[in-house]
């Protein structure tokens, strides 16, 4: 718990000071509490807190003086926090966890997903969405890009990939990331690929049936 409260107490608060009822740390280590219980969204969050004695809520650090947050305070808070800004301190977790791993165990394949979160539209229908790169190893996110609406996708791959260490990794991804200014990207950045090929590049996946069917050089 205590390197939790301390990851957590590293996000940015983008509230103003009149309206910090409860330190930020707080309320994340609450939503974060009820994710691993098992439980859904910020009403059970809700319930939870309230369920919680004096002792618990002040261990998650919580005022002493203060009843546990209602479902606003938590869904508001979170519309409020920049995921970007959050993904950079959960990713100190991911470094301690990668420098405590022997030489036969390096985490080099990476897969890139991108996921709708859930309840987040606007007022104009605009959803929020994440992409994020998964080490296979470790079972852990090792960085996030997000944005707001449909058809970002490349250009947030693009930001995410600028911000890992690629070298002598494999970067996996549907078939969406296989574009070349990622390919390229990766490439730079001395890491391979392995992406999936469909109908919709045509030419691409022409080639490909050409080189395997027609090989230029024979085994």
């Amino acid at each position: 718990m205590v390197l939790v409260r301390k990851v957590l107490r590293n996000v940015p608060d983008p509230r103003g000071r009149k309206g910090r009822q409860h330190p930020l740390e707080a309320l994340l280590g609450l939503i974060l509490l009820s994710m691993l219980s098992g439980r859904q969204g910020m009403a059970a969050a809700f319930r939870l807190g309230r369920s919680l004695t004096r002792r618990q809520l002040t261990r998650l650090g919580f005022r002493p003086d203060r009843a546990s947050p209602c479902h606003a305070t938590l869904t508001e808070t979170l519309r409020m926090l920049d995921p970007d800004a959050m993904a950079a301190v959960f990713s100190t977790v991911t470094a301690l966890r990668t420098g405590g791993l022997s030489a036969d165990l390096d985490p080099r394949q990476i897969a890139i997903d991108g996921k709708t979160l859930r309840g987040s539209k606007d007022a104009e229908g605009r959803a929020e969405h994440v992409l994020s790169a998964f080490c296979v190893l470790l079972e852990q996110s090792l960085g996030h890009a997000s944005s707001r609406g449909k058809g970002l996708e490349i250009p947030d791959a693009l930001r995410l990939l600028d911000k890992l260490d690629l070298t002598g990794k494999v970067v996996t991804g549907d078939a969406i990331f296989c574009q070349k200014t990622i390919t390229s990207k990766i490439a730079n950045k001395g890491g391979d690929y392995l992406l999936p090929v469909k109908r919709n590049q045509k030419d691409l996946l022409e080639e490909i049936e050409t080189a395997f069917r027609d090989p230029a050089f024979s085994p």
